[in-house]
């Protein structure tokens, strides 16, 4: 029986009937909607005749929705043909084609319409283009056949439903190898991997609750792996009953929609429960809540297009789905994150395990005080987040990043509650290199590792080089700001002394906007203020260079028939003071006679102006007592720093490489000169070569 990787060749070669009519990336919009007619036509084939008897019997009797219903049960499934062709008789009337092809397509039940519509870009689009333009470029019988050949037998006894969805996600892998790193199909190893992550320790329960309604969903469904997946571990694995498991999801993708809901269909399962949507903008199943949630949201997908839509939300804090906060609007991973959340099940009814696949980014981008870490502040400090499972890298089709799946829970058990588990599954030994890559996938998990992986997980207890276990308070961490004082040496010359006199306080002194003599009068005032200045400048110049703000500010004060106003001193500040590390410390309020330098050493951000270039912050563990730290790691290296408590901010981010690093010790010098040595040999031994 030929694999399902042997069988999408079989049909991806089909698509070499089309080269030269079609360009190339047009040929899914051919190849999926015929594969997917071929599977309906090949499940509907033992039941066919009965649904064309009752069809001859019924109609006309009953009504058409009545009808409808008595076609779905004849077919055994929930959908139908009601015509008269199947893939082979379309065959027999190869003139005729077009027209029996579109009676063929027209005689599918609605639900099949719907998802045949979206294969074509739309209801708008109508059935057509599936097969007007293949007629019109007389190609339309050819690919009849060709899908209609007996090599391609897609018989539910002959392929599974699971193998069907890999025939499926190989294709649209094949159409798409050169789509961007995030628009990753999820392959069945890291499905496999994710799916018993989420149910390692609810087996028991489960089982115990034989009976009980189980909800499944992904809002970034693509063509169902996930769901199909799930399903089929909980019955094939632990034997619980199919018809107490139901499977919800919403797709944005058309195609890949309608691939998810035929699979679902042809499976026995309530396909309108699979949505088509942007689910950020638009959930389809608003108000549900659901028991197990698992999702592979693209990889840096933006969300400017909804932008309006998602801060509206945002801004009804905890009544909306975005309440925590928002990410940088070039990435919406971390809003599905809350989407998610946002639809989880009670505790007191049993809570919810989520699952989902990120990149690096949702770990660590954001500093405290930003979208990206106050959404994992919020998800750390409810103790949902439960572990971080780090995955080898060129795991998937169209990127070989690093990438991570986080286990978010509001069930945790009673002895991981307060914990965060990190497994490091990026090493070596989980690198099994598959013997011909598909796409940039060169690296598979194994069923070992698998199983090694969610061990560990379940067991969540620290593991040398592969887990941790943290408490929820290690990934947090204070923003501190450490202020340091402005320094200023004076000096007064010629050429500083000129600049100042085209600055916009001096020349401003005679600006005004009255008109006749009380602008006069303004201007004669103005040009008084600027001669005093210019004295008491000529005066102070005997003190430069002066290393002290407040002796020539004061100096400079004493020589003026007025008081200096602080636009004035920020003036002369700028005209005449250079930053200067040997100075003084500048005052915020120079000319006050009541200085005490005890009481301003004491309370250093309410006297000295500071200076923002030497302005830095401290990230500070929760753990670690801030005004310990600041002694130990700021103060020995600047003695007039001070921290303003005032800017503090909370933030959180994971660091793998931090937490797993391993120090490498360079090679010994000895063993690298030996190396260029032999290179050495090695090239003078080729030169001798060529020159014989």
């Amino acid at each position: 029986m030929p694999s399902h990787t042997e069988i999408g060749e079989f049909i991806w070669r089909i698509a070499d009937h089309l080269r030269g009519d079609y360009e190339k990336n047009d040929n899914e919009d051919v190849i999926l909607p015929f594969t997917l007619l071929r599977r309906l036509d090949c499940v509907l084939e033992k039941t066919r005749d009965k649904v064309r008897e009752a069809e001859a019997q019924l109609a006309g009797k009953v009504t058409e929705d009545v009808l409808k219903k008595l076609l779905v049960n004849a077919a055994g499934v929930p959908f139908y043909n009601r015509s008269r062709y199947s893939f082979p008789e379309l065959l027999k009337n190869p003139s005729d084609i077009k027209e029996n092809f579109g009676a063929y397509l027209d005689g599918f039940s609605d639900n099949i319409k719907e998802i045949l519509y979206n294969f074509s870009g739309g209801e708008e689009k109508g059935l057509a283009p599936i097969y007007e333009t293949l007629a019109r470029k007389n190609l339309l019988y050819l690919i009849t056949r060709e899908f209609a050949s007996e090599d391609l037998d897609l018989h539910p006894d002959k392929v599974s439903n699971h193998d069907m969805g890999l025939i499926y996600e190989y294709l649209i892998r094949k159409f798409k190898e050169g789509a961007a790193a995030g628009e990753q199909y999820t392959p069945r190893d890291v499905v496999q991997l994710l799916v018993q992550l989420v149910f390692a320790d609810v087996e028991h329960d489960l089982k115990a609750s034989a009976g009980s309604l189980i909800g499944i969903y992904d809002p970034a469904c693509g063509t169902g792996g996930m769901l199909t997946v799930s399903k089929d571990y909980l019955v094939d694995e632990w034997g619980l009953d199919p018809s107490n498991i139901f499977i919800h999801g919403q797709e944005l993708r058309e195609k890949t929609y309608a691939i998810c809901k035929a699979d679902a269909l042809m499976k026995g399962d309530d396909g309108s429960r699979i949505k088509q949507g942007n689910t950020l903008s638009e959930d389809k199943l608003i108000g549900q809540h659901f028991n197990f949630m698992m999702a592979n949201p693209e990889f840096g997908t933006d969300w400017k297009k909804i932008e309006s839509f998602i801060r509206n939300e945002a801004e009804r804090g905890t009544d909306g789905r975005f309440g925590a906060g928002l990410p940088d609007v070039g990435d919406a991973s971390l809003l599905f994150l809350q989407h998610m959340i946002s639809k989880m099940t009670p505790v007191d009814k049993g809570g919810s395990v989520i699952g989902i696949v990120f990149n690096g980014s949702p770990l660590f981008n954001g500093d405290a005080g930003s979208g990206w870490s106050d959404i994992r502040k919020w998800i750390v400090t409810n103790d949902w987040l439960d572990a971080i499972i780090a995955l080898p890298e060129d795991m998937f089709y169209n990127t070989n990043i690093a990438t991570y799946l986080w286990i978010v829970r509001n069930n945790k058990p009673a002895d991981r509650r307060g914990t965060i588990t990190l497994v490091n599954g990026n090493q070596e030994r989980f690198r099994t290199l598959m013997r011909r890559n598909l796409g940039k996938k060169r690296v598979e998990l194994t069923p070992a590792t698998i199983s090694e992986l969610v061990g560990v997980y379940r067991e969540g207890k620290p593991v040398p080089k592969l887990a941790q276990v943290f408490d929820l308070e290690d990934f947090g961490y204070t923003r501190v700001t450490v202020e340091r004082p402005l320094r200023l040496r004076f000096e007064i010359t010629d050429t500083t002394l000129a600049a100042f006199q085209q600055s916009g306080y001096f020349v401003g002194l005679v600006a005004t906007k009255k008109v006749g003599e009380k602008a006069k009068a303004d201007i004669a005032k103005g040009e008084e203020k600027q001669r005093a200045l210019l004295a008491a400048l000529e005066q102070a110049r005997r003190l430069c260079p002066c290393l002290d703000d407040r002796v020539f500010l004061n100096a400079i004060n004493d020589a003026l028939p007025f008081k200096a106003t602080g636009q004035a001193i920020a003036a002369l500040r700028a005209a005449f003071g250079t930053v200067d590390e040997k100075a003084e410390k500048v005052l915020l309020k120079p000319l006050e006679p009541d200085f005490d330098p005890e009481i301003a050493e004491a309370d250093p951000g309410n006297w000295y102006v500071t200076d923002s270039n030497l302005r830095d912050e401290e990230r500070i563990p929760l753990k670690t007592d801030i005004d310990a730290y600041f002694a130990k790691e700021v103060l020995p290296y600047a003695l007039d720093a001070w921290m303003d408590r005032s800017k503090d901010k909370v933030g959180y981010e994971i660091s793998f490489t931090k937490y797993f690093y391993e120090y490498q010790p360079p090679r010994e010098l000895k063993d690298i000169l030996a190396d260029l040595e032999a290179l050495d040999a090695e090239a003078e031994k080729l030169q001798a070569e060529l020159r014989a």
